[in-house]
């Protein structure tokens, strides 16, 4: 006994001294590094130099922040969460503060305070979409890509007329599609949500309809990967509740986007955010079957690894890039093998975005558009008269970017110390989110 006693310490002692130096070493790195944080003291970026450079830590995932200042007029939410005694619950962050109402379960719509004005909201009944359309509109607006970026959007929906300058629905019985990724980057995700489910409503009532179809960002978001998530709107939503709880399907917003479609046909037009792959074609899973597998996903029902890579895979219709650039795991769709897939959904066209281009333009024989050109061209799509148009719409999208300050870790300052243990404790929820489905 003694003996194996004696054994365990000698292995416990070197192991010791092992994790002692790498610990001083980690604190002597820390005692030279360097925090980056927004205009709001938001942390972004932990710089720790190792030799002759700065490694750079992104520390967006902490979600913390030292001496906030809300300046602006900013607001995350709200959130409205149906909770288990038949309430609805409503939290928003206002210019550094949480705010809270109760309301009954069978309310149609609420209002929240922002600073002196009052914002009035909607709780449309939730249901699953038609997905085929026969009876095709006399016009047809295609969007996509949008991330968070609300002021864009209303400017591009104006130019378009499809919103009057009030914000209202204003393209009669026509039809807007929206072709994913609304979400992630921009901080102003939730303005777009409220205000595409208010247009939705406005739409059904005229006669028209919005097509939301979801990308792989709305699907990371549902999943509860924030990785992407503006580093301000993550603390934000973080002074409210998890991130997962935010967008879980108890939530209205996350009932919501979890019943929308990944590819629609429209006519003889398709419209997903990556695209069909020749892979997707050949098991030819039909555009219901496609739809259904990811509702069925979102209820936790099991769902096949083929369908699975259809829906949420790099050859799935969400991820796809095939028809603009290939690399080891993708191959570029060939002009034949697109000709097939058309002909495996008898559709004429194909109309995606995800994959940034430089500018819209016909792509095989004008079989195929990518709209996602929106930071490099002043470019969107439309149908007209039967026909599939480029217009100009006089506004480009601009990158989303902070003021930042940087200054020294401190180890006296104890919001430092929260930024490591969040940042830690963060990456170990996004690693435990399954992958790649």
């Amino acid at each position: 006994m003694k003996k194996l006693k004696k054994i365990r310490v000698f292995v416990l002692y070197p192991i010791l001294v092992i994790l002692l130096i790498l610990l001083t070493l980690i604190i002597y790195k820390l005692n030279q590094s360097t925090v980056t944080l927004s205009e709001n003291g938001i942390y972004t970026l932990l710089q720790v130099p190792i030799k002759s450079k700065f490694i750079d830590v992104n520390i967006n995932l902490s979600g913390a922040a030292d001496s906030t200042s809300f300046t602006k007029d900013f607001l995350e939410g709200p959130i409205v969460t149906y909770d288990n005694n038949q309430e609805i619950l409503v939290d928003w962050f206002y210019n550094g503060k949480v705010y809270h109402k109760n309301h009954n379960s069978t309310i149609k719509g609420f209002s929240i305070n922002k600073g002196d004005k009052q914002l009035d909201f909607i709780l449309p009944k939730i249901s699953k979409p038609t997905i085929e359309i026969s009876n095709v509109p006399n016009k047809i607006a295609f969007i996509s890509d949008i991330h968070g970026d609300y002021e864009y959007m209303d400017c591009i929906l104006k130019n378009l007329n499809i919103i009057d300058f009030d914000g209202n629905w204003n393209f009669n019985k026509n039809h807007l599609v929206i072709a994913g990724d609304m979400v992630d980057r921009g901080n102003e995700v939730s303005s777009v949500l409220w205000k595409i489910v208010e247009l939705s409503e406005q739409a059904r009532k005229a006669g028209g309809m919005i097509h939301y179809i979801i990308g792989n960002h709305e699907q990371y978001i549902l999943r509860g990967n924030f990785s992407r998530v503006d580093p301000v709107n993550l603390y934000a939503i973080q002074q409210m509740m998890s991130f997962k709880d935010a967008f879980s399907d108890k939530t209205y917003l996350g009932k919501w986007l979890r019943t929308r479609p990944v590819v629609i046909k429209i006519g003889d037009i398709i419209i997903t955010h990556g695209g069909i792959s020749s892979d997707t074609a050949s098991k030819n899973f039909s555009l219901q079957q496609l739809n259904q597998a990811m509702w069925d996903y979102w209820a936790n029902k099991s769902v096949d690894d083929n369908m699975k890579e259809a829906i949420l895979g790099k050859t799935g219709v969400t991820k796809y890039r095939g028809y603009i650039r290939q690399n080891d795991e993708v191959k570029k769709t060939t002009p034949q093998e697109m000709n097939t897939i058309l002909k495996t959904y008898d559709a004429s066209h194909i109309i995606v975005g995800h994959t940034n281009v430089p500018k819209i333009e016909p792509l095989y024989d004008g079989k195929v558009y990518d709209i996602n050109a929106i930071e490099t061209s002043s470019q969107a799509l439309v149908f007209e008269n039967n026909t599939l148009k480029i217009v100009d719409i006089g506004i480009i999208k601009k990158e989303n970017t902070h003021t930042m300050y940087q200054r020294d870790f401190s180890f006296g300052n104890i919001n430092d110390w929260k930024m490591i243990f969040f940042t830690l404790k963060n990456i170990a929820k996004l690693s435990s989110i399954p992958h790649p489905y």
